[in-house]
């Protein structure tokens, strides 16, 4: 069923933090176009992120001609992770798409004018990563797979060949790969997400005529109806916003409505500029809402009332009360009154203290037929509003006593660092952590044969990815009776919560790096080296003692016993 989602935001007259709706890793966002995605990375700042289109933007295409592009670097590094550093996939895209100017090719068939683009290599091998924890809200949504073959990037290599990610299409599925522009691959389109539109005040309490007491309620009318709420400080001043959401049912509706004069309306699908309504009196406005195959006549009867004004000032300590409310800020504050002939009255109180919430509902769509969707989002009134913040995001730092804060508010905070986040499940709450320092570079096991008891043992790469319990996998190794055959396992902190990475752990962080490295650098931690080559060892067991590691240029791969491997131990939260 569809819903008709109106989200309750307001702030105080006084500076408040206003906190925003947020997202986690899956969730469906929906742009301001109507178009949709599922979100696979946010900000750690919280201004926003990225998500992915349901669907292919097109069948095989090319990604160009033979030539270089200008503005564009050609891409061709030693090390492959240098690769990851290149996240400007909507500038590359724009610059594409003036140079080609030709809507066959890749870049061409996004959705630029709505903000869809072309991923940069780096957002497309994120993207890959992520998949494991959203193809299911893909086709949830109604959208489709991501198909097993290449998708095109819009990093170029060189003047005849372009970076792509192979999604499944053998057996090294998640590979970097030049191919020829004029070669046929997929396009999925990606968009930045929007996270500063909407906001509510958690410190506030609400109650709706609906009887709900969340922030924002979900309906669905099947009439047109009015919808009230009204927000509640702990002081208890409170105040009340409504909004009517038209529902089309074929026939005439009336819609009656009050405002001062010189007020302006917008409202209802209607909208009067404050020249329009200067003179008092009654202004009939009428319009026709014609959408999806439904249509209604909509007539406004506006009553435009002579507002009487005065103004009185007021000196209080801590606190005023005027007519029944009351302030504990200093402010300017007005009330409406009906005088005896029915024409408003305003009256301004000038106030050394807190004032009532001032309450303002938007409609993106305030006309729907029955069944159909609409969004409400409140406007905010003189408040310092913040960007919103997720509850957790990768790059945030983890401290020693557990707690998780941003990165630009840890120097602040007095914490000790401990690790940074590296995934966030679909909770917002809970992920896994990669470790500040790393424990050493050491063999992974100084055995050249036998078996680890209780071990599950991982045949092929797309296995290894798929191994996600570094803690059991540690568990195991550092059960082994003779445990000094295992140095890297024993090298990590287990008592403590820290464990050698699986495989498809380390291969998920492995994008992440230069996002990591930003954050190590604020709170002192070991940078991940993107300018050479090194492997990392895992605790995912292939054959006999040997195990999967991480190599730099971004692969599962597993090698024999003796070899020396970075080791950097991971946690959970």
């Amino acid at each position: 069923m569809n819903r008709a989602i109106i989200i309750w935001m307001i702030s105080l007259l006084c500076c408040c933090r206003v906190m925003a709706q947020t997202y986690n890793v899956g969730d469906l966002y929906t742009a301001s176009d109507g178009s949709k995605g599922i979100v696979y990375y946010l900000f750690p700042d919280g201004h926003g992120g990225l998500a992915v289109a349901l669907n292919d933007a097109s069948e095989d295409c090319v990604w160009g001609n033979s030539s270089d592009v200008p503005g564009l670097t050609n891409q061709t590094p030693y090390f492959t992770q240098n690769l990851l550093i290149d996240t400007a996939g909507y500038t590359n895209t724009l610059t594409l798409r003036t140079f080609y100017n030709n809507n066959d090719y890749a870049a061409g068939l996004v959705d630029f004018a709505h903000g869809w683009f072309l991923p940069s290599i780096a957002q497309l091998r994120m993207l890959y990563g992520q998949l494991p924890f959203i193809s299911s809200s893909i086709t949830s949504a109604g959208g489709t797979e991501m198909s097993l073959d290449w998708y095109w990037s819009s990093t170029e290599a060189s003047s005849f060949e372009a970076w792509c990610i192979d999604f499944g299409a053998n057996t090294s599925s998640g590979d970097f790969v030049r191919k020829e522009k004029t070669g046929m691959n997929k396009v999925r389109a990606v968009c930045y997400i929007d996270l500063s539109q909407v906001y509510y005040d958690t410190s506030l309490t609400y109650q709706w005529n609906t009887g709900s007491t969340q922030p924002y309620i979900d309906v669905n009318p099947s009439q047109t109806t009015t919808y009230q709420v009204t927000a509640t400080t702990d002081f208890g001043c409170s105040n009340t916003a409504e909004q009517t959401v038209l529902v089309g049912s074929g026939s005439a509706q009336t819609i009656y409505d009050t405002i001062c004069k010189g007020a302006g309306y917008e409202a209802n699908g209607f909208s009067l500029s404050e020249d329009e309504t200067q003179t008092a009196g009654t202004l009939t406005r009428t319009r026709m809402m014609t959408t999806d195959g439904c249509s209604s006549n909509f007539t406004l009867q506006l009553k435009v009332n002579e507002p009487a004004a005065s103004t009185f000032s007021a000196t209080a300590y801590g606190s005023y009360t005027w007519n029944g409310v009351t302030y504990y800020e200093s402010g300017e504050y007005t009330q409406h009154f009906n005088c005896a002939n029915g024409c408003d009255s305003v009256v301004t109180l000038h106030l050394t203290i807190s004032g009532p919430p001032q309450v303002g509902i938007i409609a993106t769509n305030d006309t729907i037929c029955e069944g159909d969707d609409v969004m409400l989002r409140a406007v905010l009134h003189n408040a310092e509003v913040y960007l919103p913040i997720p509850p957790v995001a990768v790059g945030d730092i983890l401290c020693t006593d557990n707690t998780i804060v941003k990165p630009y508010a840890w120097p602040v905070t007095g914490k000790t660092a401990s690790g940074v986040v590296c995934y966030v499940d679909d909770t917002g709450e809970h992920g896994w952590a990669i470790h500040l320092h790393e424990q050493g570079v050491m063999p992974w096991s100084t055995a050249q044969s036998g078996s680890i008891p209780n071990a599950i043992i991982h045949d092929s790469p797309a296995e290894a990815i798929s191994d996600y319990n570094g803690m059991y996998n540690t568990l195991a190794i550092r059960s082994v009776t003779n445990t000094s055959l295992y140095p890297a396992a024993m090298a990590v902190d287990y008592d403590n919560g820290w464990y050698l990475p699986a495989s498809g752990q380390l291969y998920l962080m492995f994008p992440l790096m230069p996002i990591l490295n930003e954050s190590l650098a604020v709170c002192g931690g070991t940078l991940f080296d993107l300018y050479s080559s090194w492997y990392y060892c895992s605790s995912s067991v292939a054959v006999a003692r040997n195990m999967w590691s991480l190599d730099y240029y971004g692969y599962i791969t597993h090698y024999l016993p003796g070899l020396d491997y970075h080791v950097r131990s991971m946690c959970n939260f």
